[in-house]
């Protein structure tokens, strides 16, 4: 555990004031109030869980960069904020959180009785439509589904977008060549995306897609898998989360009156709902594709996070 910074507590303290006031006595929206300047706001510090995560690395102390990686995706993860897209963004950001936190929390972000993705960005739909065929076998399309995966992974997107999609692919082909392949495009151009600093010093995509595989594949064919060979991919840390070494820890503990964040890291994930916004607006500037489209009903899904915090 480290302290949390004194500039950064003194700018939660002004912030929880502020929340105070505007809540006027309601304790659940005083609570909504903070969790999400938290969210949005630079809690944790990047920098210094970047410091944090290099001294971690060099040492290869790996319940300590697992603990890191958990502090940073976690928080992603457990607050939603309006985007206007379906459930398809969280596919790239559920696969790093894999390989720091129980595998099955992903059936929470991805439930079996979600739809196909369709709504967003070409690299985010494909994965997810992918990673759905994925865990749920039989349920929808396969076919189709790869069909219009191939088709981007052919097209002339940017090298890493293909891979990663390319990566479920090759698990939903049973097809350890090609994972092996594109793993190692992951980590090839993983430092040259436009992340943060933290992202950058470890490809935990290429963790996650591995973890994600370990438990998708069978033992034949996820032995037939090369490990990546990069700076960004550390095969001890791998090596160490599939023993299922998982710590679920923040390197922070959040001491009164904000011990309500270590709640939001303590509880599951909230589990993804979906809603059609513009269904039955009858205004003349949305489009019939609009009221159709399906988006994440992130007030929902925060509604899950107060209930879980408000009920301790």
């Amino acid at each position: 555990m480290i302290e949390l910074e004194k500039e950064h507590l003194e700018k939660l303290n002004q912030w929880r004031q502020a929340a105070l006031e505007k809540a006027c006595g309601d304790i659940r929206e005083y609570h909504r109030l903070l969790i999400n300047i938290w969210h949005v706001g630079y809690y944790p510090d990047k920098e210094v869980l970047l410091d944090k995560l290099k001294a971690a690395t060099k040492e290869k102390d790996y319940a300590l960069m697992q603990q890191i990686f958990f502090t940073y995706n976690k928080r992603e993860l457990s607050w939603q904020l309006s985007s206007g897209y379906d459930h398809c963004y969280l596919v790239y950001r559920v696969i790093p959180y894999l390989c720091c936190a129980d595998y099955d929390e992903i059936y929470r972000a991805f439930p079996k009785d979600l739809r196909l993705s369709d709504n967003g960005l070409s690299m985010f739909v494909n994965a997810t439509a992918l990673l759905q065929c994925i865990m749920y076998k039989g349920k929808y399309d396969e076919q189709k589904v790869i069909a219009k995966a191939e088709k981007y992974v052919a097209s002339k997107q940017p090298i890493w977008y293909r891979a990663y999609v390319a990566c479920f692919l090759a698990i939903l082909k049973e097809d350890a060549e090609m994972l092996s392949e594109k793993l190692q495009v992951l980590c090839d151009y993983h430092s040259r995306q436009d992340i943060l600093g933290f992202m950058k010093l470890h490809c935990q995509y290429a963790y996650g897609i591995l973890v994600f595989a370990k438990h998708n594949l069978t033992e034949e064919c996820f032995k037939k898998i090369k490990l990546p060979k990069h700076k960004t991919f550390d095969p001890g840390y791998m090596e160490w989360v599939f023993v299922g070494q998982f710590v679920r820890k923040s390197i922070y503990d959040y001491k009164a009156p904000f011990e309500v964040f270590n709640l939001v890291y303590e509880m599951p994930l909230p589990t993804t709902v979906l809603y059609q916004p513009y269904l039955n607006n009858d205004r003349a500037q949305v489009s019939p594709q609009a009221k159709k489209s399906y988006h994440m009903d992130w007030e929902t899904m925060d509604a899950q996070v107060l209930d879980y915090v408000m009920g301790k």
